[in-house]
């Protein structure tokens, strides 16, 4: 079973493999039909028509729809691949793989579904979107401004800002096709176009911090 961030909401946690086993199957079919049809559509008839499992079960873990919807956002925004900054000494390959494996995920079908969801239901579970947001889009933000910084010494770039220059890198990477996928439920692009735009973006946002000679 994935990890679902810390069980928080469950009203009761699963001791035995069988039990474990019953939750793991009625998370998994809240998670696809919460990311397939939203949180009003989806009943709990639903969840336990395709899980097999019992009302009594299900309530035993969570008192109300809203607990489980909770948990299963939780779940997925944990369990999210997270883009990697290390395995190169190479400033424009790390950059490079970073940006592909990002725009990667962002896009993916699961992504996508997700991010519907959670703008879609900020109102009703604004705490989610908060969740979100600071696992998702500023963790990543942190960690490239931390990786940034952690270069900023050597000779061929500099950067003032660490922070500046990653919510400038992220802009570049995302804005046009953000927008696109928001506004008007643009397709996914493909893994051509994904590797194409990382390398020009990485290489037009490095030349803008290249050092000047003195």
């Amino acid at each position: 079973m994935n990890r679902i961030g810390g069980m928080q909401g469950l009203a009761a946690e699963p001791q035995s493999a069988r039990g474990r086993e019953r939750l793991a199957r009625m998370l998994e079919a809240a998670k696809e039909l919460f990311l397939r049809d939203g949180y009003e559509q989806t009943s709990i008839d639903a969840i336990l028509e395709r899980s097999g499992g019992s009302k009594a079960t299900l309530y035993n873990y969570f008192p109300t729809k809203e607990d489980l919807f909770r948990v299963v956002v939780d779940s997925i925004v944990s369990n999210a691949p997270q883009p990697s900054l290390g395995g190169h000494a190479d400033l424009q390959q790390t950059l490079t793989r970073f940006a592909i494996e990002r725009l990667t995920t962002i896009f993916s079908a699961n992504h996508r579904a997700l991010l519907r969801l959670i703008i879609a239901e900020r109102e009703r579970f604004p705490e989610l979107a908060r969740l979100y947001y600071t696992r998702g889009p500023q963790h990543m933000q942190d960690v490239l401004a931390d990786y940034l910084r952690s270069v900023g010494e050597e000779a061929s770039v500099r950067f003032d800002s660490p922070e500046e220059a990653a919510e400038f890198f992220t802009a570049m990477l995302l804005h046009r096709w953000y927008q696109e996928l928001l506004l008007l439920g643009a397709p996914s692009p493909t893994e051509e176009e994904i590797a194409h735009r990382a390398e020009r973006v990485v290489e037009r946002w490095l030349a803008s911090y290249q050092r000047k000679p003195h």
